[in-house]
């Protein structure tokens, strides 16, 4: 076991109070013994106020912030970079800006002495050209001391339904819409309950008497664990392009971990990231995929608890913090 280390977390592209960092990384490095420290880069100095050994590093924006320090650096790779929400509203020299961003995560590559992975796809380019640095996969699995399950519930009489995120065209806002007032036509007698949480304004017609749908204000984190529970099914629709295929969703594994199935879209990092998930979930290519899988669920409830029992065994077996904690801590203490 390495010497205690005095570890900042640099954050460009997350708060302070990511659940990811904070309730993940940072309680399991300081309960090692470690001094543990996060900062958003709006908040840090340009100086080091004290004797740091190992920065952990979001973005390469936060990575320039400390470029001149002779701590160990750990590049944290979880997005896109660039993504399109850095290059949403450039409209011209769009090219331009990408090239410069790509430039700068070869840089911060090449800079940083280890990386932390979240997925296989976003580890790519960085495993071809810097193959020689350490690096761990530590993906998005959350700590099951945060979630309580509870038992399923007869939802042919009544589905509680949770569509958490914004509400875009790209993350599948209308289709989610589209499938409850579809499922909501086809199953008169069933109460549906659509509980949304985001930070967008919302404002929807709902089309029948059996649909009731309720906003809920964005949580902190515990409190987002609390509430999750209390849904019988989950769902998103995301586009299925470039970079969401290849983004593996970090609330699928909370879902799972509430011992209840999710309706997804089609994407190729969930297959990849979670080999079982046709044995917990359904993954569809469009509206109509998403309703039949609706009704699925609820017109054959021996489907609707194998399902949910798969999906909390499997968070329990192998998609969780605890299975996969150490190799932060075995990362620190080898640099």
């Amino acid at each position: 076991m390495g010497q205690n280390k005095r570890i900042i977390f640099l954050q460009a592209a997350h708060t302070n109070t990511d659940e990811r960092v904070l309730f993940h990384q940072a309680q399991t490095l300081q309960a090692a013994g470690h001094i543990v420290e996060i900062y958003e880069i709006a908040s840090f100095l340009n100086y080091e106020p004290k004797q740091t050994d190992v920065y952990i590093v979001d973005t390469p924006k936060a990575l320039w912030k400390i470029r001149h320090t002779s701590a160990k650096i750990v590049y944290d790779i979880t997005e896109w970079y660039p993504s399109k929400k850095n290059l949403r509203n450039i409209r011209a020299g769009k090219l331009l800006k990408a090239l410069a961003l790509v430039v700068a995560n070869l840089w911060a590559g090449w800079r940083t002495d280890a990386f932390i992975f979240g997925e296989e796809d976003k580890a790519k380019p960085f495993r071809i050209l810097y193959h020689r640095k350490k690096h761990i996969y530590l993906p998005y699995y959350p700590d099951l001391g945060y979630i309580h399950p509870m038992p399923t519930n007869d939802i042919a009489k009544e589905c509680r339904v949770l569509y958490a995120g914004a509400l875009t065209k790209e993350k599948g806002w209308e289709r989610v819409m589209s499938t409850m007032n579809n499922i909501a036509q086809l199953l008169p007698k069933t109460k549906f309950q659509l509980d949304i949480v985001t930070k967008d304004h919302f404002a929807y017609s709902k089309e029948y008497d059996n649909l009731h749908i309720c906003k809920l204000d964005f949580m902190p984190f515990e409190q987002f664990c609390k509430q999750i529970v209390q849904y019988d099914l989950f769902l998103d629709l995301r586009d299925v392009d470039f970079e969401n295929t290849r983004c593996l969703p970090i609330k699928l594994f909370y879902y799972m971990a509430c011992g209840r199935p999710s309706i997804y879209s089609n994407l190729s990092a969930i297959r990849k990231g979670v080999a079982q998930i046709d044995d917990c979930a359904f993954l569809v290519d469009d509206i109509e995929q998403a309703t039949q899988a609706m009704l699925q669920y609820i017109s054959n409830p021996t489907l609707y608890k194998r399902h949910s029992q798969r999906a909390l065994e499997l968070s329990q077996q192998q998609y969780n913090w605890q299975s996969i904690k150490i190799r932060l801590t075995q990362l620190i203490d080898e640099l």
